[in-house]
């Protein structure tokens, strides 16, 4: 079974998500990267529902069909997790309030799932190319261009256009100008997400559930090997580990920042739900 539905956050706002499977299986919550549909984890989604999940997917505010104006000021990368994330799990938990569930998050999920007011919920998190957004973490072979897109690149298409173009930073979708701006904060601080905030710094010290990350070698662009290590070091507990994968150990010429989910390469998932079934 597969519903498409809205979901209204705390704040008003109305996110659009999709729920896939039926009644009584474990829940997962897949959180997606950057300016990316929930429709481009479809495959996937369908993959864990054979393996025994039910999964929901979700479009974060103004990107897909969580529509919003492009100057928008509530649109916010910080609020994809602490108003949009924090209505799925709560939708999760009024559909079913004993319900078991676990994330899989991709790129800027492991940066915003911290952010959630509930995330205690969660059981378990699984994160694919999730680094921190800090330019610091990036090897001097690419820190120049994440240097470049930061100070040169974001903020002369954000002026001109009044939203980050798809083309600019390698996405799927426009990204609404506030939620650009708050993104490029983070990328230029050498602390990312966390900055100076004690509340953000304590929110993922108190996550302490278990974490998987994994990084690929080709992506080097978007979520080096350090970056990826540096936001695992920001949570808390002790049950984290991280996997750094190459293409030719499936077989691919590549793999980079957006093949994991693509079906092609769905043999590489078999990892995902066979880590979750541990905890369940």
């Amino acid at each position: 079974m597969q519903n498409d539905f809205m979901i209204k956050c705390g704040d008003g706002k109305l996110i659009a998500a999709t729920h896939y499977g039926d009644e009584g299986l474990p829940m997962v919550i897949v959180s997606s990267a950057l300016g990316t549909s929930r429709r481009f984890y479809d495959a996937f989604a369908k993959f864990l529902l054979q393996k025994g999940f039910q999964v929901l997917t979700f479009d974060y505010r103004g990107v897909g069909d969580s529509k919003s104006r492009k100057d928008d000021p509530d649109v916010k990368v910080s609020k994809w997790g602490s108003e949009d994330l924090t209505a799925v799990i709560n939708w999760v938990k009024t559909y079913e309030p004993d319900q078991w569930i676990a994330l899989v998050g991709h790129s800027i999920a492991g940066q915003i799932f911290p952010l959630a007011k509930n995330k205690k919920e969660v059981q378990a998190a699984y994160f694919v190319a999730s680094q921190t957004a800090s330019a610091y973490y990036w090897d001097s072979a690419h820190r120049w261009k994440v240097e470049v897109f930061w100070n040169l690149l974001f903020p002369a298409t954000t002026n001109l256009t009044g939203k980050l173009p798809s083309w600019a930073y390698g996405g799927k979708y426009d990204i609404p100008k506030f939620a650009a701006m708050e993104w490029a904060e983070w990328g230029k601080h050498v602390n990312g997400v966390l900055q100076n905030s004690e509340n953000r710094i304590r929110a993922f010290r108190d996550t302490q559930i278990p974490l998987r990350f994994i990084s690929m070698d080709d992506d080097k662009i978007l979520a080096p090997k350090r970056a990826v290590e540096r936001l695992m070091e920001q949570y808390g507990g002790s049950r984290k580990e991280h996997h750094h994968w190459y293409a030719s150990d499936f077989n691919k010429r590549k793999i980079g920042h957006f093949g994991f989910f693509q079906k092609e390469n769905f043999e590489m998932w078999d990892d995902v739900h066979l880590w979750l079934k541990r905890y369940v």
